[in-house]
């Protein structure tokens, strides 16, 4: 095969340049230069067009939800868990009114008795306060469980003038019980207007005010108990004359002694709607005998139920 022949490259075409420049110089833009020539001085064919392939688009993401969103729906949920819970419970709360209608039970301080009131020349304070509280339970099938029960009593001016403590018992339904107690207080040292008052006065008003934690019973159901305040004002009372015959009175220091009798169950009979009367006995140590007799009262009392920091 022979040599193949190739023409000579094209040699630029010298331009004459105009206002007095040569090629290349200043005085315009530079022209484009012309496009390349194949062998024989032919133009070369534009190039071919070729589509794109498609590309395929990535599956859609679902937006996730930022903390905010699920904070929102923990709050919406946890709202109607609650909004639920009080409607069962306001439910429930129905229920059991209609069945059992609860009532609370009323205490009033039928007697009380001065045996001991002396207020030395330091100001100190000896006492002894013999006191009957009434109990009843107007409720059909509710029975209430009393703790042991704190009784204090104060004058009229706020001197602590007695203190005791009476054992819990349980009071049944539809019941009436009689609690007969003691408080003492020896040689507690007052303030000085508070005993000038004592000894100045022969009739004394007291307050009565008893705590117990209290539960109630239905059945073989008890609930938790819960703090229960009993407080009985304007108990009026003078210091009882000892009798010649009656036998010496106890120490005021002495622990009053309560003995709490069997408390029959409700027994209704027909026509009546009254239940037997059960009574707490006290020994011969906080029975009347220092003298005199219990003076007669008729105090009502108020009862206050406090349950965590709600008292009503």
């Amino acid at each position: 095969m022979g040599d193949r022949a190739y023409a000579p490259a094209a040699k630029p075409v010298p331009v004459r340049a105009t206002n007095g420049t040569a090629n290349g110089g200043g005085g315009g833009p530079p022209r484009p230069a012309p496009p390349s020539m194949l062998p024989g001085g032919r133009v070369p064919p534009p190039p071919m067009y070729r589509p794109k392939p498609a590309q395929s688009r990535p599956p859609a993401r679902r937006p996730r939800r930022s903390a905010r969103g699920w904070c929102c729906a923990c709050c919406l949920w946890l709202t109607l868990v609650l909004v639920g819970l009080v409607f069962l419970g306001a439910i429930a709360a129905g229920v059991f009114y209609v069945v059992y209608r609860p009532r609370p039970p009323s205490f009033a301080v039928t007697s009380l008795r001065l045996a001991a009131l002396n207020v030395s020349d330091s100001d100190a304070l000896t006492s002894r306060i013999e006191f009957t509280v009434t109990a009843r339970n107007p409720n059909d099938k509710i029975a209430f469980r009393y703790g042991d029960i704190a009784a204090s009593f104060a004058s009229d001016d706020g001197a602590d003038v007695g203190d005791g403590v009476v054992p819990g018992f349980l009071h049944p339904a539809g019941n009436t019980t009689v609690v007969r107690a003691a408080a003492s207080t020896a040689s507690s040292t007052i303030d000085p207007v508070q005993a000038a008052a004592l000894r100045s006065r022969k009739s004394h008003v007291m307050a009565a005010q008893m705590d117990a934690k209290v539960g109630f019973q239905i059945g073989r159901f008890k609930s938790k108990s819960i703090n229960v305040r009993v407080t009985c004002a304007g108990v009026s009372v003078g210091l009882a004359k000892p009798s010649p015959a009656a036998a010496p009175a106890p120490a005021p220091d002495a622990e009053p002694t309560v003995v709490v009798a069997a408390a029959p169950a409700p027994a209704r009979g027909r026509g009546r709607g009254r239940s037997p009367r059960s009574v707490v006995r006290t020994s011969s140590s906080s029975a009347s005998g220092g003298g005199g007799k219990m003076t007669p009262t008729d105090a009502k009392c108020k009862v206050r139920i406090k349950i965590w920091i709600w008292s009503f």
